[in-house]
């Protein structure tokens, strides 16, 4: 009875290979609808300001990795393509920053009038120490004037040097800011149950932003730029120190509550200079 039984049944047929495929290449683009659509809400959540800052780096990625001789697979996020991009299109970049152009030109302005007085300085000390008589003294006078009035009206600068000498590259933070922007693109394409190959930022990402904080401090060192500068210290002179200290120290019973943030400024403004 037993054996008939088992005859009898029916028994459902094992699914075909390519139906699998079929079911999992389905399943598959249904998770990439599901990542495209919460990659959306996720950028219209998120702050205006990172929007800001992360789309045009985003494009310019897309943009360099569609132009990349041997480069195969578009825009996928690896440590080697971020470091040669890196080096390529934004370490020692010239400024992009708003301003930079008008400021630039204001300092090669001032920059060359200072040249022209050295000029005129030293002019006048030649002059002083030849002594002419009569009316030849007058002649020789006009025709100096003449000819330095006509060498200022035709005086060149090398505009190329000076561009060189006054331009200024991109800081520490830009070149970071770039790497947060294309690790947000790493991070939603190994979203989905990928394994990336390795780490974004391994020991080849890590030495080349470190050496660009490297660079970057000598700079500021053989510049002589205040350490103080961007900081909480930056903006206030010897004398306004001295009054904002002694306002803190003098000043912070009055408010309740708030004598410990004084006096921690106060700290904070002693030693950062």
């Amino acid at each position: 009875m037993v054996t008939l039984r088992r005859l009898l049944t029916v028994k459902p047929a094992p699914p075909s290979k390519d139906a699998a495929e079929k079911a999992a290449e389905a399943l598959q683009s249904r998770f990439e609808a599901q990542t495209a659509r919460l990659r959306d809400i996720h950028e219209a959540q998120r702050p205006k300001n990172t929007t800001k800052q992360y789309k045009p780096k985003q494009r310019e990625w897309e943009e360099w990795c569609a132009r990349l001789p041997g480069n195969t697979d578009g825009a996928w996020v690896t440590e080697d393509k971020l470091c040669l991009f890196l080096e390529q299109e934004v370490i020692n970049r010239e400024s992009r920053a708003a301003g930079y152009e008008k400021r630039k030109a204001k300092r090669k302005a001032i920059w060359k009038e200072g040249e022209r007085a050295k000029k005129k300085k030293k002019k006048k000390k030649k002059g002083g120490q030849q002594v002419v008589k009569g009316e030849a003294a007058a002649v020789v006078a006009e025709a100096a004037e003449e000819n330095s009035s006509g060498e200022e009206e035709e005086e060149e600068w090398d505009e190329e040097a000076l561009d060189a000498q006054f331009s200024e590259t991109v800081r520490f933070e830009t070149v970071n800011s770039y790497v947060s922007a294309i690790t947000e693109l790493y991070a939603w394409q190994f979203n989905g149950g990928k394994v990336p190959p390795a780490p974004l930022r391994g020991t080849k990402l890590s030495a080349v932003l470190k050496s660009v904080r490297r660079d970057e401090e000598k700079v500021r060192q053989a510049n002589y730029v205040d350490r103080g500068l961007f900081t909480i210290t930056s903006g206030y002179d010897i004398n306004g120190l001295k009054r904002l200290i002694s306002w803190c120290w003098e000043d912070a019973h009055k408010a309740p509550g708030s004598v410990e943030a004084h006096l921690r400024t106060a700290a904070d403004h002693l030693l950062g200079k």
